[in-house]
C-alpha cells in the first residue's frame, strides 16, 4: 500500500487507486498545449466545463522543457502564472491534476536550442557513428545521449524547479519524461558518453564477459545485440528514469510522490533497439510507481499487443512490485478506428489496467502545436487532428465508442478489477 503525501485517504494498492476505502478508475485527459502561453491556457481554461461535464476525473499537464527554459540551463524562465491558474481552475472543477515533462528529443519533444549552442557534444550517435535525428516519428529534432552529464544536470534542474514552484501538493502524480527509449528504427547511442559509461559497467566483477566497445564505426549488429551491451543498454535506461523520479521528489523535498512512467514494447523485432533487454530494464525501474503500457494494441496486425503487459507481470512477480498499470494515450485521436476500439480497450482491461485510461488530445480539434516546422511525416500521416474531438467538442468516432457507452464500460471495469488480472496470451 502506498498513501498520498498530500491526500492521506488515497492510496495505491494492488495497482488500484482507491479513495477512502473506494476503488476509482480514472478518466484522464492529457491536454497538449503550450502551457507557457497565457492565451492557450486560458481557452483551456474557459474550456474546463465542457471537460468537466465529459466525465474527466484528471487532466495529466505535459510541460515541454524547451517552452519554459530556452537557454537550456535547466531553470525556470518564463512565467509559471498562466500555468498556476490553470491548476487551480482544474482543482476548483474538483478534478484530479498530474503533471508529466518532456525532456528528450525522440516522438515530439524537443530539446530547448540554447542547450544544443552550449552543448553540440550532447547529441546521441547510432551505430555507424551519425548523430540521432528523431527519423521514427518524423519530427527531425535532435536526440541528446542519456550519458551526458550536462543533458542531465540542466534537464534535471528543470523538473525540480517545476515542482518547487508549482507545489507538489496540487499533483495526485507525476510522470517522468514522455517515452523513454533510445528508438525503433536506429541503433542508438555509440556515442563517447556511452562508451564510457559502458567501460565502467564493462569493469565492474559481475560484467567482466562483456566485450569491448568497437574501436570504430561503424559498429556491426553482432555488438548491436549482444546480451551483455544490451543488459547495460537496459540499466542504463532504468538509471535514467529511476534519476529523474529522483529529482522530480527533490522537489517536494524527497515526499514519496506517486511516479509513472511509460514502456514502450511495440514489435518484438524494435524492443531491444528501444530500450535493450526489456525485463532487465522493467526490473531495474525502482522508483516508479505507474506503469504506463505503449503500446497495447498492434498497429500493423490491428489486434491487441499483449507483450508489453506479460512482461510487465514477470516483473511483478519476480520483484514483489505493486505497480498500477495504465497506457501512455490508451488512445489519441489519430491511430484508432472504430473497429479497434472494443478490442482495445477490453485487452486494457484484461490484461492489469485498473488505475484508468488516458485520452490524447483533450482539445476541440485544431493543428498539433508541437510540430516543428523542419518536421517531415511519413505517409499520409497529418500532425493535425490528434484531438479525440471535432471542433465543436463532439466526440470523433472512436471516442465516441467510450462516451457513448460509458455506463457500461463502468460495468465492465468493475468487473474486471474486482478479480486478480489474468493476463492472455500474445
Amino acid at each position: 500500500m502506498k498513501q498520498h503525501p498530500y491526500f492521506p485517504d488515497h492510496e495505491l494498492r494492488k495497482g488500484k487507486l482507491f479513495i477512502r476505502g473506494e476503488h476509482k478508475f480514472l478518466k484522464t485527459g492529457k491536454p497538449l498545449r503550450n502551457f507557457s502561453d497565457q492565451t492557450e491556457v486560458d481557452q483551456l481554461i474557459e474550456d474546463l466545463p465542457i471537460i468537466k461535464n465529459k466525465g474527466y476525473d484528471n487532466l495529466a499537464l505535459n510541460c515541454y522543457w524547451h517552452h519554459f527554459n530556452r537557454s537550456g540551463d535547466g531553470s525556470i524562465e518564463v512565467s509559471l502564472d498562466p500555468l498556476k491558474r490553470l491548476i487551480a481552475s482544474i482543482r476548483e472543477q474538483e478534478m484530479f491534476v498530474s503533471l508529466s515533462v518532456e525532456t528528450y528529443g525522440v516522438g515530439g519533444g524537443q530539446i530547448p536550442l540554447g542547450f544544443w549552442e552550449r552543448h553540440p557534444e550532447a547529441i546521441a550517435r547510432n551505430n555507424n557513428g551519425i548523430e540521432v535525428r528523431d527519423t521514427e516519428y518524423g519530427y527531425n529534432s535532435a536526440v541528446p545521449s542519456i550519458f551526458h552529464d550536462g543533458y542531465i544536470t540542466s534537464s534535471r534542474l528543470f523538473m525540480k524547479q517545476l515542482v518547487e514552484e508549482l507545489g507538489a501538493e496540487n499533483f495526485l502524480y507525476l510522470e517522468t519524461t514522455v517515452e523513454p527509449q533510445y528508438m525503433g528504427d536506429q541503433w542508438i547511442d555509440y556515442s563517447h558518453m556511452a562508451k564510457q559509461a559502458y567501460s565502467r559497467w564493462r569493469n565492474s566483477t559481475e560484467n567482466l564477459e562483456a566485450p569491448e566497445f568497437p574501436k570504430s564505426f561503424p559498429v556491426d549488429g553482432s555488438f548491436c545485440e549482444n546480451p551483455h551491451w544490451n543488459s547495460f543498454r537496459a540499466q542504463a535506461l532504468a538509471d535514467w528514469i529511476n534519476g529523474d523520479a529522483k529529482a522530480i521528489r527533490a522537489g517536494a523535498n524527497g515526499d514519496r510522490l506517486w511516479i509513472a512512467a511509460d514502456y514502450l514494447d511495440a514489435e518484438e523485432h524494435t524492443a531491444i533497439r528501444r530500450c535493450g533487454n526489456p525485463i532487465e530494464y522493467l526490473s531495474h525501474l525502482t522508483e516508479v510507481d505507474i506503469i504506463q503500457v505503449n503500446w497495447s494494441w498492434c498497429n500493423i496486425r490491428r489486434e491487441p499487443n499483449t507483450r508489453a503487459y506479460k512482461r510487465v507481470h514477470q516483473v511483478m512477480k519476480d520483484t514483489q512490485r505493486d505497480w498500477a498499470i495504465s497506457e501512455h494515450m490508451t488512445i489519441n485521436g489519430a491511430d484508432y478506428s472504430v473497429s479497434d476500439m472494443v478490442g482495445l480497450l477490453k485487452n486494457t482491461l484484461r490484461n492489469g489496467t485498473c488505475f484508468g485510461w488516458e485520452f490524447v488530445d483533450i482539445a476541440a480539434d485544431r493543428d498539433d502545436p508541437e510540430l516543428p516546422p523542419n518536421a517531415v511525416r511519413p505517409g499520409n500521416f497529418k500532425p493535425a487532428h490528434f484531438a479525440v474531438y471535432d471542433e465543436n467538442w463532439n466526440s470523433k468516432p472512436p471516442m465516441a465508442v467510450v462516451e457513448n457507452s460509458w455506463q457500461d464500460w463502468r460495468a465492465l471495469i468493475r468487473d474486471n478489477c474486482s478479480i486478480k488480472p489474468d493476463p492472455t496470451t500474445d
